[in-house]
């Protein structure tokens, strides 16, 4: 078994009146066309603080800033061997505060919200999103 390069990824599952907001991302390189939170790859300098890679992510994907958040906390941290490299993805989740601004539009995507009560079950999802995804 040779050695295997690691990826770091996060992902924010931000919360609001009753729903999650998820996005569809497609022609990601790491997963296919899927449901899945607000996140991206950490930095390389950020490897020490996840959080600071999940808020730089929110801004940069959807223009949430940290003062339109709270209750952000991190959740779940899944580890996943493809085969040829080794992927750690930093699950949080975060209240949007209900003053900010609705997020509508996403370059890498479609957003959407969704109901908490929503059967994970019934989203293409990546298999940890699927478990770590909040419902009530």
């Amino acid at each position: 078994m040779g050695l295997r390069s690691t990826r770091h990824m996060t992902s924010v599952f931000l919360v609001r009146d009753g729903g999650v907001l998820l996005l569809f991302r497609r022609g990601s390189r790491v997963i296919a066309d899927s449901w899945v939170g607000i996140g991206g790859h950490v930095e390389p300098h950020e490897h020490t603080d996840p959080t600071a890679a999940a808020l730089r992510e929110l801004h940069e994907e959807i223009g949430v800033t940290p003062d339109q958040l709270t209750n952000l906390s991190m959740r779940y941290v899944a580890l996943r061997d493809t085969d040829t490299e080794l992927r750690t993805t930093y699950y949080f989740t975060a209240d949007l505060h209900p003053d900010a601004p609705i997020p509508a539009e996403c370059a890498e995507g479609e957003l959407r919200w969704f109901d908490l009560t929503l059967d994970p079950a019934t989203l293409e999802m990546p298999p940890s999103a699927r478990y770590v995804l909040p419902t009530g």
